[in-house]
């Protein structure tokens, strides 16, 4: 099983994507794309053969895709630093979901830079 690279041609507003993927579509002729008019499958008809599969993933791939989820989010992560206004303790945390299960509140509530009165939640680089 090969890797798999992601790369940005551009970056464009909503208003001129279909436009610009439509000129990669052209310029590239990427072979893996079946739908030649960007944004649309239109006249695209999956064949029988293809209906009719059924994927079952091996033991093996299962746990490397699971693998590369817990990978991508880990690369997402924000690292957090909570400081207890009352105690001075300071605690770092390598994710919001950590601080958040850590503290007893919702993930969104670790958005707020004074948390209950009692934390400064501070993001890291």
């Amino acid at each position: 099983m090969g890797f798999q690279i992601l790369v940005y041609l551009e970056y464009c507003n909503l208003e001129n994507l279909l436009e610009r993927e439509q000129f990669y579509f052209n310029k590239l002729k990427p072979e893996y794309n079946i739908v030649k008019k960007a944004g649309s499958t239109l006249g695209y008809k999956h064949s029988e053969e293809s209906l009719k599969r059924d994927f079952i993933l091996s033991d093996e791939i299962l746990v490397k895709k699971k693998l590369a989820t817990k990978n991508a989010t880990l690369a997402r992560s924000i690292s957090i630093l909570v400081k207890n206004i009352k105690t001075g303790e300071k605690l770092e945390y390598k994710s919001m979901s950590e601080a958040a299960n850590a503290l007893g509140v919702t993930k969104g509530a670790v958005y707020k830079r004074i948390l209950k009165k009692t934390y400064i939640i501070t993001k890291l680089k």
